[in-house]
């Protein structure tokens, strides 16, 4: 991949990265053996660098500047570089599928550590691509985009992911639902206290 392709990608993945995970909340509520669990997640401005795979070229440029310069259309082939293992290219490859993670996740995974250069605990996606997350104080901050089939980097057996729902940062409570599985209902999966106490119910 050249740098002028993978510009437009960038680019064109920050943008969508705005309009759908920007400053958001994003629930996971998955069935682990007929039980109902669930893990909050969080989206900053700073987490997209971390899903784009490319490493910056000066340490005077933060991870927030190189956001927006993608969103501006000012990112110069300069600013950054790949990583030398062909993981970057990688990324990018499979970067506009993760943009719209809140609509097509369909399982949830523990990391089973068989990479030795990567780093995440928690394992959200599909058969073709994947967002790791680490866990810090109360949400998963999204720290790696993959280009995997969730079975074969997650501990089996993978959980099926019942709905997921969305809400911006300064609410209190998800009020948007964005994925639900087939046959599942947003009230047959909002059965536990601390569940009802953070989901607006709708209807």
């Amino acid at each position: 991949m050249k740098k002028d392709e993978a510009i437009r990608i960038l680019t064109t993945c920050a943008e969508k990265y705005k309009d759908n995970l920007e400053n958001k909340n994003l629930l996971y509520i998955f069935t682990d053996n007929l039980k109902t669990l669930h893990f909050e997640s969080l989206f900053l401005p700073r987490h997209y660098l971390h899903l784009t795979g490319v490493k910056l070229l000066s340490g005077n440029i933060k991870s927030i500047d190189f956001y927006r310069l993608c969103l501006r259309k000012q990112l110069s082939q300069s600013v950054f570089s790949f990583h030398e293992n062909g993981t970057t290219e990688m990324k990018l490859s499979v970067l506009s599928q993760i943009m719209n993670i809140q609509k097509t996740a369909k399982m949830v995974g523990d990391y089973d550590n068989t990479k030795s250069v990567l780093f995440t605990e928690k394992i959200v996606g599909t058969v073709t691509a994947c967002v790791g997350f680490v866990r810090e104080g109360n949400y998963y901050l999204p720290n790696t985009t993959l280009r995997e089939d969730i079975r074969t980097i997650t501990i089996r057996p993978q959980k099926r992911v019942l709905a997921i729902l969305s809400k911006n940062t300064k609410d209190k409570q998800y009020s948007e639902t964005t994925y639900l599985a087939k046959g599942v209902t947003i009230d047959s999966v909002i059965q536990t206290e601390e569940l009802k106490s953070i989901v607006a119910m709708q209807g």
